[in-house]
């Protein structure tokens, strides 16, 4: 039996963060599973914050938190124990896959617990957090809602949710707008000057992007860098505020650096910080690159800091903030007697919403690998989180009509995709479904060169792909896309329709099992898809940033 003397001895090593102490005190003069819950716990904290974290320190530190939970099942130290199991073993699989056991055992646990600790927000935060990671859509949904309806008033939590429920077909737009439009009550309201247009520059624009993504090949880097290099310098001035880390050998960021007029790295900065930041600059228009994919930092934009505020790229939905003046949009996105379903005012850039840079790789004619063979191969790229229950249901319809029909799955996240896997299991197609790990695939050309083995790539749906079906194009792999309801899931639909290849448009989800098998029985016509892909895709307003450049500063213009 532990002393009270070693157990406040612990106590007060853990409070001045003497975390190797601990450790060596703990393995002394306590037996695991045999003390205090409280105990467990600090000494499982301390093994994660002593210096040199080792894979077996992290193994031991997420036993510690096992222990917490099984000891004190109903009580607060249990009810750490988990939480800490859960977010702690989710942040360690990045770098330890051994710590994988830990994150399965949590949804047993998690389950088990409900029913003491369902109304507790750490408790929900981190049930989001694990059912995400486990793919597992319907217990995740059960949790969305039940944070929407609870007293939570935590402003990322909601967000998360609002953003999620882009993944699922149960919410319509109007439900969008109604939830996004509470949520921006959860946002704090900073200070900011008044807004005196006539101290502005009338004769060129302070032009400011914000980001949390201007790093390391992100998608956004692909998207702003050219829309920045092309754009008028005698009108525009142009600002970039970056949250990423700052980082010397990112080549992204320093591209982006040279790019822009002026850079500044605002990371460890507080928003109000920011804020000061952006208005003694005297940006006139401002661009939010975030939305709720950076619920932490895009409350910014909830105040009143520039005559014109902007939400595009990121986030394709409505943000439901008052001082968001505009969401930037295309004429195939949202339709008309649709605009009242979005806070912001829209505005229709005359062809595509945003247009990507391309690659820096030589770019090779990519042949039909299935011409002169019986097999014919299925790809998504896509973040596993947007294959939704019918995105499964009809790929799995599609893999049943032919044995040699394969299918290639890889996620831009990591997750655990068991339950993708046995959904193909149930339904016998499972042989013919690949998954690929992203950590095998180290730089963009590694991850591009995948599209060398695929002949026709599967959108997902409500959740589109916006990113990979331009790799896709780019790689003159044609891609199948399914009509949405609202922006978000219009994505691929303006894609599509942007290169003239509204044959890939399909209606609904019986057209798109339909034309799906079609171009697997018709290699030739799918070979002169892929060949017009490959001649023209590049010109097109896909890939075309001169013109959209011209495109976007004009809009701003008009403004």
């Amino acid at each position: 039996m532990i002393t009270n003397n070693i157990e406040q001895k612990i106590k007060n090593l853990f409070l001045k963060k003497k975390y190797e102490e601990v450790i060596e005190i703990s393995e002394k003069y306590t037996i695991p599973y045999k003390r205090p819950s409280s105990l467990a716990n600090l000494i499982g904290v301390s093994k994660i914050f002593k210096n040199n974290l080792t894979e077996h320190d992290a193994n031991s530190a997420l036993e510690c938190f096992v222990e917490t939970y099984l000891n004190d099942k109903k009580g607060k130290h249990g009810l750490n124990g988990i939480f800490h199991l859960i977010t702690i073993s989710l942040q360690l699989y990045k770098k330890y896959t051994s710590v994988h056991k830990y994150i399965v055992q949590s949804e047993k646990y998690y389950i088990e617990a409900e029913e003491n600790f369902k109304n507790n927000e750490n408790f929900l935060r981190a049930g989001f957090l694990l059912f995400k990671f486990l793919l597992d859509q319907n217990k995740l949904k059960i949790i969305i809602d039940q944070i929407l309806r609870s007293n939570s008033r935590s402003k990322v939590m909601r967000s998360w949710c609002l953003m999620f429920n882009n993944y699922y077909y149960d919410w319509s737009q109007e439900d969008h707008i109604q939830k996004a439009k509470i949520n921006s009550k959860y946002f704090p309201k900073l200070n900011s000057q008044k807004i005196n247009k006539e101290k502005f520059d009338q004769n060129i624009i302070n032009l400011g992007f914000v980001s949390a993504d201007f790093n390391l090949n992100h998608s956004t880097t692909f998207f702003i860098k050219n829309t920045i290099k092309y754009i008028d310098r005698k009108k525009f001035k142009v600002f970039i505020f970056s949250f990423a880390k700052e980082r010397e050998q990112d080549k992204s960021q320093s591209e982006l650096k040279e790019l822009s007029d002026e850079w500044f790295d605002v990371g460890k900065k507080q928003n109000q910080d920011v804020v000061n930041i952006i208005q003694e600059n005297r940006i006139k228009i401002l661009v939010d690159l975030m939305g709720f994919t950076c619920p932490e930092r895009v409350e910014i934009f909830n105040t009143r800091i520039s005559p014109t505020q902007i939400s595009w790229l990121a986030y394709c939905n409505t943000l439901g903030f008052e001082t968001v003046d505009y969401i930037i949009a295309d004429q195939n996105l949202i339709h008309n007697g649709e605009e009242k379903l979005y806070s912001e005012k829209i505005i229709n850039l005359p062809e595509i919403w945003n247009a990507h840079s391309g690659f820096n790789y030589p770019r090779m004619y990519n042949k039909l690998s299935s011409m002169n063979s019986s097999d014919f191969t299925f790809g998504s790229m896509n973040n596993f989180q947007k294959i939704s229950i019918e995105t499964l249901e009809v790929w799995t319809q599609i893999l049943k009509k032919s044995h040699n029909f394969k299918l290639i799955l890889k996620s831009s996240e990591l997750c655990d995709h068991t339950k993708l896997h046995n959904f193909f299991k149930q339904n016998n197609v499972d042989s013919q479904v690949k998954f690929l790990d992203k950590k095998n695939f180290k730089s963009k050309k590694d991850h591009l060169d995948i599209y060398r083995k695929i002949d026709l790539a599967l959108d997902t749906f409500p959740y589109n792909g916006v990113t990979t079906t331009f790799e896709a194009l780019w790689m003159n792999v044609p891609v199948l896309v399914l009509k949405g309801y609202n922006f978000n899931s219009r994505c691929g639909e303006s894609i599509i329709k942007n290169c003239k290849l509204d044959f890939f448009i399909t209606s609904n989800k019986e057209d798109y099992i339909e034309k799906a098998y079609y171009l697997s029985q018709n290699k030739k016509i799918l070979e002169e898809y892929r060949l017009n892909i490959f001649e023209n895709v590049l010109s097109s307003p896909l890939f075309n940033t001169k013109n959209f450049s011209k495109n976007f500063s004009d809009a701003l213009l008009k403004l």
